[in-house]
């Protein structure tokens, strides 16, 4: 293990072998032949590199190492991904390469206040991302053996280093509005085509892809809300679809981050519905993307429906692992929508025997007991331990003669 420390004499001498290497893939490439040897020094050196990023834990050794790659490297990457996009042992080393940069790992991306560097990284992978994803979309159909290691892989790769980027707090992304830099805008185009070339089946089927999928929509519902409502209508639907089904899954990572971005999205249309009509002119912006999301809602009740069954469902009748991620949006769709609660409350007591239903009631009861109409830090809590109570109860009192689980959970999907 070569201890690089601080000095870039050493660290020069540590990258000379592929200093020299870069230098022999450019001269190659300028002269357009031995393409297959290209190749080959490429896939070695995206593997080299990516293992030494990955050592690199600070922010001096981190900054030398982005100094040494940039501006000169990167673009060789680039254009490799560009020319032989359809082989993904040429490509997926180049992917994983361009997403352990992305790693905020200790913070070592945090640079310093004069530094560009962050937002030059940011549109690097931003490229990267829209070259592959714009390329790898003209493949066309695929054979169900090839669609993972010629498409879906590389995609999980870019989704993974998208959310490293929106979630490694070293990049304000305002500033690409606002200065007319539209890589940020691009690359979150290259989400949504890359999304909708991939069925829901095959999101949740290949774990590696639902595993950087979710986590992503999940950075996306917290902090850019303004691009979820700006969606087009089936692209939206889309996505929410892609949540509901994802609330069901085995995978407790995927649930979890599923109910986090079903909460963001059901917080932002009650906070808009709570305060329509209060917010001043300056506020416009935020009000119309409120209304989008709302008229969306309107004209599609039976989505947001849907979820709170599969989640009343969950609590009552599955092995419920992460019941706190589920509560969370769970009482934000209740108070969007009491009259469709209390269908499902009465759907479910009238499915139990006569001498069960008025146990049922009081649970209900209690489940809203001290629940107010807000969406406070106390409230949430509040509601959180009430299902907690309400879970248990309703398990005792739906186990006592064990007469009908799969009714009762039949009849609350329906």
């Amino acid at each position: 293990m070569v201890d690089l420390g601080e000095d870039e004499d050493e660290f020069e001498n540590f990258m000379l072998p592929l200093t020299v290497s870069f230098e022999t893939v450019l001269q190659i490439f300028n002269n357009n032949f031995k393409q297959e040897d290209v190749k080959r020094m490429l896939i070695g050196l995206a593997r080299d590199l990516r293992g030494i990023a990955f050592a690199l834990n600070t922010k001096t050794s981190y900054t030398m190492l982005f100094d040494w790659m940039y501006p000169t490297y990167l673009p060789v990457l680039q254009r490799a991904v560009e020319q032989w996009y359809g082989e993904p042992a040429c490509t997926t080393p180049i992917l994983k390469l361009m997403a352990e940069l992305m790693q905020n790992r200790s913070q070592r991306l945090n640079f310093d206040v004069s530094s560009p560097n962050g937002i030059l990284l940011f549109r690097e992978a931003s490229k990267m991302i829209c070259t592959y994803g714009n390329q790898i979309l003209s493949l066309g159909s695929l054979s169900k053996d090839q669609i993972y290691p010629m498409k879906l892989k590389g995609i999980s790769i870019c989704y993974s280093a998208l959310k490293s980027a929106l979630c490694g707090n070293y990049v304000s992304f305002g500033v690409f509005k606002l200065y007319g830099d539209n890589h940020f805008d691009n690359v979150l185009q290259a989400f949504v085509k890359m999304l909708l070339s991939v069925s829901h089946c095959d999101l949740l089927q290949y774990r590696k892809l639902s595993q950087s999928y979710y986590p992503l929509l999940e950075c996306l519902t917290q902090d850019h809300m303004s691009f979820i409502t700006n969606l087009e209508p089936p692209v939206f639907l889309y996505v929410l679809t892609s949540i509901s089904e994802g609330l069901t899954t085995l995978d407790t990572v995927v649930s979890s981050s599923c109910c986090t971005s079903l909460d963001y999205i059901v917080t932002y249309l009650f906070k808009h519905i709570a305060k329509e009509g209060k917010k001043p002119l300056r506020c416009r912006e935020a009000t119309q993307a409120g209304q989008r999301l709302l008229h969306l809602m309107q004209q599609n009740p039976d989505v947001l429906q849907q979820m709170m069954s599969v989640l009343m469902n969950t609590i009552v009748f599955e092995d419920c692992r992460n019941q706190w991620s589920v509560s969370r949006p769970l009482l934000v769709l209740i108070l969007l929508n009491e009259k469709y609660f209390s269908e499902l409350q009465a759907s479910l007591i009238n499915s139990q025997p006569l001498p069960k239903r008025e146990v049922l009631a009081q649970c209900f009861r209690s489940l809203m007991e001290g629940v107010e109409q807000n969406l406070s830090v106390k409230n949430r809590d509040r509601f959180t331990q009430n299902l907690s109570v309400f879970r248990r109860d309703v398990a005792e009192a739906l186990r006592c003669d064990g007469s009908t689980e799969p009714p009762g959970s039949l009849d609350m999907m329906s």
